[in-house]
């Protein structure tokens, strides 16, 4: 599964996620809280059948926590909303794949603290088992 292909998904699921895979720019203020999605690799495809396990980061970034005290709950339940939508989410489609199963690879974000924007940021990580559908 290519980033990308997640991108849409979790856009048209309701996230606000940034168009680009793979990169975290500085972005305005305006344009938060927002997704970034980065490919982590994942594990070796099956020997046996046609199923691959790709893994995903995505990074969660709030507005401004000095303005907003509130920004930091709002990042993290933010978070928490990705973990619920993806976590043993069964028989589902992602852009050019079926998936037979997403997880996520912890219950909760991990807190990475704040941006030099002053920005709570938080990681969330998923792995997925897939099979690509076949291209006619």
């Amino acid at each position: 599964m290519r980033a990308k292909e997640l991108i849409e998904y979790l856009t048209a699921e309701g996230f606000n996620v940034y168009p680009d895979a793979n990169y975290m720019p500085d972005v305005e203020e305006s344009q938060l809280p927002a997704l970034f999605i980065f490919g982590t690799g994942g594990g070796e495809s099956d020997n046996d059948l046609p199923i691959e396990y790709p893994t995903f980061q995505i990074i969660v970034k709030g507005k401004n926590y000095k303005s907003d005290f509130t920004q930091m709950d709002k990042t993290e339940q933010l978070a928490m909303s990705l973990i619920k939508l993806l976590d043993n989410k069964i028989g589902y489609e992602i852009g050019n794949n079926h998936v037979y199963q997403s997880k996520a690879m912890q219950n909760n974000p991990i807190p990475i603290g704040i941006d030099i924007m002053d920005r709570p940021v938080f990681s969330t990580n998923f792995r997925f088992k897939l099979q690509p559908f076949k291209e006619v």
